[in-house]
């Protein structure tokens, strides 16, 4: 016959028999395996571009139907635009010229020229646009020798048609945009 204390044991021992039961699954789970990995992330920052007017075209004065006046890039009164940007970055860069100079009743006619010298301010060198008339181009900034800046040099030049106008002055808008 058993006691009390006997069936309690038999019902304690019962319970720690199914805890040891349920063990293993809770070892099985406990052993999963992780991994952990690492990864990184950067961003480059460029040096802001920056455009400066250094002169604007300017055809000078004129005598009303005294025809064709012309500026070269090379001349004096060519307009230059200074592009500061990030060395050894390719900059594109967009002209848009006005197709007229408007004065207050009448126009003169603007055939345009532009170009770019990537390597130092000297017009007779620069590569010249053929047709600059929204035309983009893009090139490299050249290396600076000490530090992360460097410069490039639009020249604006072209030729207008003063035809039998009223006396006033005459001007256009030359669009300049630069991006990386």
């Amino acid at each position: 016959m058993r006691t009390a204390g006997q069936r309690y044991y038999t019902r304690a021992a019962l319970l720690v028999v199914g805890i040891l039961s349920c063990f293993p699954f809770a070892t099985e789970a406990a052993a999963q395996s992780s991994v952990t990995q690492t990864r990184s992330a950067s961003i480059g920052v460029a040096v802001g571009l920056s455009l400066y007017v250094d002169r604007e075209l300017n055809f000078g004065s004129a005598v009303a139907s005294s025809g064709p006046r012309s500026v070269a890039i090379t001349d004096a009164a060519a307009g230059k635009v200074t592009i500061s940007g990030q060395s050894n970055k390719t900059v594109y860069v967009t002209l848009t010229p006005p197709p007229w100079l408007l004065g207050v009743s009448d126009s003169v006619s603007y055939a345009p020229g532009a170009g770019y010298n990537a390597t130092a301010d000297d017009p007779a060198t620069a590569t010249i646009w053929t047709t600059p008339s929204g035309l983009q181009s893009g090139f490299r900034l050249k290396a600076n020798r000490t530090n992360q800046t460097a410069q490039a040099f639009v020249y604006v030049f072209g030729s207008v048609n003063v035809g039998n106008v009223p006396p006033g002055v005459y001007s256009g808008t030359y669009l300049v945009s630069v991006s990386y």
